[in-house]
């Protein structure tokens, strides 16, 4: 949704608000130098190297992305016929990887829910191919050592950060209504999620609500802080998502089927031993160890495309739509494409 959310739709990390669309790729294709382009929309993408087919996999170093750079470290992609190239993002939102796939930079990319919502929503047909993590213990509600809160009712007519439009947002409203809380009784402040600890600090709000790692590094930097809830029991395990060009992956499937089992693998050795997976994360994302193992303990990572996953997408969607940030609502069942990860299950 990592220093921003895996839900954000704020521009990426160090990209002024209001930018355009198409700055946003420019800058994402500028980050991804010496990658084969993208084909025009509505053509099969896909460009050889020798006798390999490569397949272009975009993805941000957080650690929600461990799993996929992980798997390219270790020669987990590797298949006859088949090159998995990365785009890496770097330290991007993760909506960068939503723009690499829409602009035609990648082939496939990974996400969280809300670039994931807004890739499939959007004019270039995109595909989901199935979701790798996430969990209902990802968001949490925390509040400062002054701030009064020591109940959900206690909110109301108190400040709580969180970053508008990302699954956090949605998941605070649900959390309110579970706990018969008005949502207008409270002041929602729109602060991104990497600013949100400092917000805490300066006393500019009362309390935020925000993914993993936010809530373990809000303990660690704010003393008295506490966690007021985790936003758990609300029917949406907020998934972490593999999404991929509907050409590509028609034109392709033995190289998203690559991507596919990689991952699984990835996913496997994080479950296995999260202490080893945390530090070869760690040396990636800059993050210390204890931290993305800390994370990975936290959250679920199981390869899946169920309909637990298309219930908690459908819920953040309408919830993104209620607000305007999608202009409508994908037909999540139609652009499934469950085979993959069936394969992929089957034979492990």
């Amino acid at each position: 949704l990592p220093a921003v959310g895996a839900g954000s739709v704020r521009a990426a990390k160090g990209q002024p608000q209001g930018q355009t669309q198409s700055q946003t790729q420019g800058q994402t294709q500028s980050q991804t130098q010496g990658q084969p382009q993208g084909q025009a929309q509505g053509q099969p993408q896909g460009q050889m190297q020798g006798q390999a087919q490569v397949c272009r996999l975009a993805y941000t170093a957080k650690g929600y992305y461990a799993p996929q750079f992980l798997a390219m470290r270790k020669g987990w992609f590797e298949a006859d016929g088949v090159k998995v190239q990365e785009v890496n993002l770097g330290m991007s939102a993760g909506v960068a990887g939503a723009e690499a796939l829409v602009s035609g930079s990648a082939d496939v990319a990974v996400m969280g829910d809300v670039p994931a919502l807004i890739a499939l929503a959007s004019d270039r047909d995109c595909v989901l191919i199935g979701a790798y993590g996430g969990g209902e213990k990802m968001h949490s509600i925390m509040t400062g050592e002054k701030s009064g809160i020591t109940s959900p009712a206690d909110l109301r007519g108190k400040r709580l950060g969180v970053q508008f439009g990302s699954s956090t947002h949605g998941a605070v409203y649900l959390y309110l209504k579970a706990q018969g809380v008005n949502p207008a009784d409270v002041t929602l402040v729109n602060i991104s999620q990497k600013e949100l600890i400092e917000a805490l600090i300066a006393g500019s709000i009362d309390a935020l609500a925000a993914s993993e790692p936010t809530p373990t590094l809000t303990l660690e930097k704010v003393p008295g802080s506490r966690e007021l809830a985790n936003l758990s029991g609300l029917g949406n395990d907020y998934p972490l998502l593999i999404v991929a060009s509907r050409a590509y992956a028609d034109a392709h499937p033995e190289a998203i089927q690559a991507v596919v089992d990689g991952t699984a693998r990835a996913v496997a050795f994080i479950n296995a031993d999260p202490v080893t997976a945390g530090t070869e994360t760690a040396a990636v994302t800059g993050a210390p160890a204890a931290l993305e193992t800390g994370m990975f303990r936290k959250m679920e990572w199981r390869l899946r495309l169920d309909d637990q996953t298309l219930k908690s997408l459908g819920i953040t969607a309408e919830f993104l739509h209620s607000i305007g940030k999608l202009k409508k609502v994908p037909d999540l069942e139609a652009r499934s494409r469950p085979q993959f990860v069936q394969r992929a299950v089957g034979s492990h």
